[in-house]
């Protein structure tokens, strides 16, 4: 990283992978509090191992579908409750797919990014950082 990033890099490391640096023992051993956000929740390597998407498309499609449902912008209590139980129906049914095995259906062109992005996170180990960060880079664009 050039030296002017230095600033926003130990921002990110303190917010989001080590934590806060708390006290240094006379050691030179440091202290650090639990990041605000953990690798756990926002890194997305171990879901790319195991074959989980990294998108939040369904989450923007479901946005988008309840807006369409709902139809207005305002709506009262027990119209938004109605909505609700219709939508946890839905859902339902949807888990009760997926227990049974059932594959979701998904765009070829997103299948075939999400592969050439495993392909790369698997060849990790032969590439240097900056050709990782670049093929991964590349294909989020595509």
């Amino acid at each position: 990283m050039p030296y002017e990033a230095n600033e926003i890099v130990q921002w990110f490391e303190d917010n989001y992978v080590h934590g806060r640096i708390r006290r240094r023992l006379r050691n030179e051993t440091v202290i650090r509090s639990a990041p605000l956000f953990p690798p756990q929740l926002w890194s997305v390597y171990n879901s790319n191992e195991m074959g989980i998407s990294r998108t939040q498309n369904n989450v923007k499609a479901w946005h988008r579908r309840w807006e369409i449902l709902v139809g207005q912008s305002h709506i009262g209590v027990y119209r938004m409750i109605e909505e609700l139980q219709k939508e946890q129906q839905s859902v339902d049914l949807q888990v009760e797919s997926i227990i049974r095995g059932e594959r979701r259906p998904t765009k070829k062109t997103l299948i075939e990014r999400e592969k050439r992005i495993l392909m790369i996170v698997d060849d990790r180990k032969n590439r240097s950082v900056m050709e990782f960060l670049r093929g991964i880079a590349h294909n989020l664009t595509i």
